[in-house]
């Protein structure tokens, strides 16, 4: 039998514990660290999907929470760190695209062409290389930081941080394209701490399954900021495993002295009093309705769900599958797929702008969310669908397997034909009159998360034995 895993042990005494015992309100002592939490890429990214999610609500609880520390949330304007009230808000419709989507699509586009008429793995390879887009993005992220730094200057500097002893500074976001090293300098000489949060090492552990050139970009991200960091904290126990293993074959010249790990929260962003649209409600008043959610990106697995209600479909089941989210990268072939089927619109849906209204009605009148990616840091989907109780079909994959324990249905990401037969037997079953009733599994809020993550970061010698500790 699996020995218990602390983290999990002490989460339902937390969860009891947590609202009724509040960290004490520290904020206005002088001797009190204060916390900073860097989120310079969300607040310049135009999106709110994944990471940018999880940022948004982490500060957003952070800001709000009493706890250990006085919080504010920081970005790095070109020159130096200057602090925010809050995260600007992000539409939920499509946005217009920018000078550089355009040309990242005639990019794309272009070379799917010049594969399609020189085939060959040759061709493919070079085209795909690591670091061709590596050095198209390097030009690209130059520019943006050089119109950053000049902005910079048009900008008074009564909100520029100044760092103290005892500080607490978080890089909350992956901002890999901008170098924060200057700052992380000013930061260690004032006598701050550095804790850096890991969300996972995919595109190092697995580049064909992440965009050209993110290898290259985190790789030389966490070079330069890992040796001023005292600690890292990766959002599940087995992105913290892979980390200890990583940095130890990265041989830096300094390593952080701790490396811990705390859960993302649950619960979806603000839920208009407004219902979704009369389209988007009308695909769950009849068969059933099977949900995935995530940008469409290969590690995603979207060509594997779609095989398997392919052959649903030719089979005559009556079914319909929900795609909810934006398309991203590798991507362009599944695109043209979705938009050609002969079931795209009547039995196969795609929300690339969906609001979180419209997600909390998906999960709320789904049947099951299919979760088939082949790797993942954590999987925000999957807890959501936990606490609606919703039944998940998930990749058998270690971080699923930590998060979701017992509650999903777990197939083989390469294999579709698993899939196929744990849904069939599910339809077989409601087919037969076996209710579809919802049992919610408890996870932590965000509010409780943004606690874990600040007892963390500020944990001194009181803190070395917490049950939360890896």
């Amino acid at each position: 039998m699996e020995a218990p895993d602390p983290y999990r042990a002490a989460l339902a005494r937390w969860q009891v514990t947590v609202r009724s015992t509040p960290l004490p309100d520290t904020g206005g002592r002088a001797d009190s660290p204060r916390v900073f939490l860097e989120c310079t890429s969300t607040f310049f990214s135009r999106y709110n999907t994944g990471i940018q999610r999880a940022s948004r609500n982490l500060v957003d609880a952070a800001l709000a929470a009493k706890g250990p520390g006085a919080c504010s949330a920081i970005v790095y304007n070109g020159r130096y760190f200057v602090s925010i009230d809050a995260l600007p808000e992000r539409p939920a419709h499509a946005l217009r695209p920018t000078p550089v989507d355009l040309l990242r699509e005639t990019f794309h586009r272009a070379r799917a062409g010049a594969i399609r008429a020189l085939p060959g793995p040759a061709v493919r390879d070079a085209l795909h290389s690591q670091r061709l887009e590596y050095s198209l993005r390097r030009i690209v992220h130059a520019f943006q930081n050089a119109t950053r730094w000049l902005h910079s200057f048009g900008a008074g500097e009564e909100r520029r941080v100044v760092f103290r002893r005892d500080d607490v500074l978080v890089l909350l976001d992956p901002a890999w394209s901008i170098d924060l090293s200057v700052e992380l300098r000013r930061a260690r000489a004032a006598g701050a701490r550095i804790w850096i949060v890991i969300n996972d090492l995919i595109p190092i552990a697995y580049p064909d399954l992440a965009p050209e050139g993110s290898a290259i970009m985190l790789e030389r991200w966490l070079r330069r900021v890992t040796p001023y960091a005292e600690g890292m904290l990766a959002i599940s126990r087995t992105v913290a495993s892979e980390l200890r293993t990583y940095l130890a074959q990265m041989k830096v010249v300094t390593t952080p002295s701790r490396i811990e790990y705390f859960y993302l929260g649950a619960g979806l962003g603000r839920i208009e009093a407004e219902p979704p649209r009369v389209a988007f409600q009308t695909i769950f008043r009849g068969a059933p309705v099977y949900l995935t959610v995530g940008t469409i990106e290969p590690r995603k697995n979207h060509a594997l769900i779609l095989d398997v209600f392919d052959r649903m479909w030719a089979e005559g089941v009556d079914t319909n599958l929900m795609i909810f989210g934006r398309l991203g990268w590798r991507s362009h072939e599944l695109e043209l797929r979705i938009r050609a089927h002969p079931q795209f619109g009547r039995r196969l849906l795609w929300l690339d702008a969906g609001s979180d209204t419209e997600l909390d009605y998906a999960y709320r009148h789904a049947s099951a969310l299919i979760f088939a990616s082949r790797c993942e840091g954590f999987g925000l989907p999957l807890v959501e669908a936990m606490q609606y109780g919703l039944r998940v079909f998930a990749s058998d994959i270690p971080v699923f397997r930590e998060i979701g324990a017992d509650f999903p249905v777990y197939f083989d990401p390469d294999d579709k034909w698993m899939l196929y037969d744990a849904i069939r037997r599910f339809e077989a079953a409601l087919a037969q009159g076996e209710p579809a009733t919802r049992t919610a599994r408890a996870w932590p809020s965000w509010a409780e998360s943004a606690r874990v993550l600040l007892e963390k970061v500020c944990a001194r010698s009181r803190f070395e034995h917490s049950p939360y500790r890896t």
